[in-house]
């Protein structure tokens, strides 16, 4: 008998049943290691390179921050520097051009009167030169003394204009006439300014070394050869005016400044003569010179305008008498120059008066108004 033999069927796989991925656990962010010493600071996130962390990152927000501020910086200094000048915009004031030499001077011109420059030559240059202002002190205008009388009312005179204050008149500002020069190239300006010094001052010529007041210093000292400065005066033509230079020196340069300013030439004031109550100062006898009437002196004209008193140290006997030696000069408005007028002898006193004959070296007394 055959054994049928049972052929085993084969089974199909059963199709398995896709199971759902279980939701992986988020893992907890590790703690960062404390790195050794030296060791370069971990990143986060290596692999995106979002975040460093340390010193760098400091550094990149330092710049960050000091970039925007450069940029203006510097766009601010294109715009002064470069952009606004070319608009029209403020321009830099430029400093004003050196002064151009000028010609020697031979003269200084004071108001009418011309007096001899400065005499220097060679290779001197001169340049103009802002004058100093003001050189003197200009005494102070005399006040109306108070008579104490008393105006009469409106009502009284019956006049309305009378009464009526008038407006004080502005007054016009006076031009300055100064003018200045400064000497370079001088190999000894001190010693330049001394013979110039000596040359004015001379007896025919007429100036006289004075302080800011105009008042003549009696015995000058001399001039120093390195620096110094001196003040020469003296009485103009023009009424209540004075010729006056100043000058001022160093080693190397010299300045001098001409000027007709206000005022006149005065002599120190001097005290009483020992003599007794009736002995009379310098300036009390120079202003009894000046009360007389030319034709007592012998001298021409009506008026003591255009005369100059000066008195000489010491004094001489004249009958017994102590009297002292006043020279007059008359200011020649054509020339500048002072004229000997006379000589006279007055009396400390004041009660006589003589005049002095220089070519016989004898004298006359004179009358003296009662």
């Amino acid at each position: 008998m055959k054994q049928l033999k049972r052929e085993k069927k084969e089974k199909t796989p059963k199709p398995k049943k896709e199971k759902a991925p279980k939701p992986k656990k988020e893992k907890k962010p590790k703690k960062p290691k404390k790195g050794k010493k030296g060791a370069a600071p971990e990143l986060e996130n290596p692999e995106e390179g979002v975040v460093e962390t340390g010193k760098k990152s400091k550094k990149k927000m330092l710049l960050m921050i000091l970039l925007p501020v450069l940029v203006l910086a510097v766009g601010a200094a294109v715009f002064f520097f470069v952009i606004r000048p070319r608009l029209g915009g403020e321009k830099a004031e430029e400093p004003p051009p050196p002064p151009e030499p000028v010609e020697l001077p031979l003269m200084y011109t004071m108001g009418e009167t011309e007096v001899h420059a400065l005499p220097v030559w060679g290779e001197s240059v001169v340049y103009p030169e802002e004058p100093k202002i003001p050189l003197v002190q200009t005494p102070p205008a005399e006040e109306e003394e108070d008579t104490g009388e008393e105006e009469p009312a409106q009502g009284d005179t019956g006049e309305e204009d009378a009464s009526e204050e008038k407006e004080p008149e502005e007054e016009e500002p006076t031009e300055p006439t100064a003018v200045a020069y400064r000497y370079e190239g001088l190999s000894s300006p001190g010693i330049v300014v001394s013979a110039y010094t000596m040359l004015l001052t001379a007896e025919d010529v007429g100036f006289s070394q004075v302080d800011e007041e105009l008042i003549r210093i009696k015995e000058p000292e001399p001039l120093s050869v390195e620096t110094g400065s001196v003040r020469l005066a003296k009485n103009a033509p023009e009424d209540g005016k004075t010729l006056f230079l100043y000058m001022e020196w160093t080693e190397e340069i010299c300045t001098v400044t001409a000027d007709l300013v206000d005022g006149r030439v005065k002599n120190p004031p001097e005290p009483v003569s020992p003599v007794g109550p009736m002995g009379m100062s310098a300036d009390q006898m120079i202003d009894y010179m000046l009360s007389l009437n030319p034709s007592v002196l012998g001298l021409e004209g009506t008026t003591m305008e255009g005369y100059d008193f000066m008195m000489q140290d010491g004094s001489v006997l004249i009958d017994n008498i102590p009297c002292v030696r006043i020279n007059a000069y008359q200011i020649n408005s054509q020339t500048g120059t002072n004229e000997i007028g006379g000589n006279y002898f007055l009396s400390l006193d004041g009660s006589h008066l003589y005049r002095l004959d220089v070519a016989s070296n004898s004298v006359e007394e004179l009358d003296l108004p009662q």
